[in-house]
């Protein structure tokens, strides 16, 4: 118990320095391809933040373990938006209101349509698989024609500014992703043999350990993203772009597997619409995500933990 919980505060350690090495490394590459800070949390920051997600998932299906695959994805997205935002909601404005965002969050609640109704199915068919990849294709599409549209429009002083980068930046963007997996992968091995120590049921572990765990590269992002007065677009790209890699692209990539839905995700459903259909209406009034929001959506993350918990 002692050597796991030693290797738990090791994780978290990687996962700073990752969340470090990339945050600086990404806003500074994002800016000389062109991006905005929006684009730059939902491309390159939420992808880097990702991978547990992705080889977690891969592993736990390659080992027959589809449900610990599921509860990663279901869970890491609601960590993401009901603890992530709601902590980082909680500290500073999160701006809504901006056509861009707005758009993103078109995406994701249409993505979080697709996904209830694979949900409610038996097991993940080739169908739903291909829809999955389908959006991805087409939000990647849209995106990079976005990017394009902004380097187009970029005016002389911005050019000034992106070209202060240098080869080391991508070297440690690498060195950040590499510690952020491997963190995230030493979190959940220690946390969920701490929980396995203690008595915790398997489901639990999985929804609370693993999807906690995995999320986590995006809690450390976000609130070094506070602490440094970072674009607070970088957060919520940040947070929203994981949220459709996490599903477009995870989910999408395990139709390679037999992967039964075999539990009922009613509250996981209820929750995750909740909150898309929350974002965009707060986008259509012109609200920031602030206080409030941050505190009604950490309470809900408590209360779905509880839920779990409980069972």
């Amino acid at each position: 118990m002692t050597l796991q919980v030693v290797l738990l505060v090791l994780a978290i350690v990687m996962l700073y320095f990752g969340a470090e090495f990339a945050l600086e490394s990404a806003e500074k590459i994002g800016l000389f391809l062109g991006m905005s800070p929006l684009v730059i949390g939902l491309l390159i920051v939420g992808f880097g933040t990702s991978l547990p997600e992705f080889f977690v998932s891969q592993l736990a299906c390659f080992r027959g373990e589809t449900p610990i695959a599921l509860g990663n994805i279901v869970g890491s997205n609601i960590a993401n938006l009901f603890l992530i935002m709601g902590l980082t909601g909680m500290a500073v404005p999160l701006y809504m209101a901006g056509k861009e965002i707005k758009v993103q969050l078109f995406f994701h609640i249409v993505l979080t349509a697709i996904l209830s109704f694979i949900l409610l199915q038996t097991k993940l068919f080739w169908w739903g698989s291909a829809l999955l990849v389908g959006f991805f294709i087409v939000y990647l599409t849209h995106t990079f024609r976005g990017m394009a549209k902004e380097r187009h429009l970029r005016n002389a002083s911005e050019e000034e500014t992106i070209h202060e980068i240098t080869p080391i930046m991508f070297v440690k963007l690498l060195i950040g992703f590499v510690l952020l997996y491997l963190g995230g992968e030493l979190l959940v091995s220690s946390g969920s043999k701490i929980g396995a120590a203690l008595g915790i049921s398997t489901y639990v572990i999985s929804a609370v350990f693993v999807a906690f765990g995995t999320s986590f590269p995006e809690l450390v992002t976000a609130l070094l993203a506070c602490v440094k007065k970072k674009n607070t677009d970088l957060i919520t790209g940040n947070i929203i772009g994981s949220n459709i890699f996490n599903v477009a692209f995870v989910l999408g990539s395990l139709g390679f597997y037999d992967v039964a839905i075999n539990k009922d995700y009613t509250l996981e459903i209820s929750v995750l619409v909740f909150a898309s259909v929350f974002l965009i209406g707060l986008s259509l009034i012109k609200r920031n995500f602030y206080r409030f929001s941050g505190i009604a959506f950490f309470g809900t993350y408590l209360f779905v933990v509880y839920n779990w918990v409980a069972k």
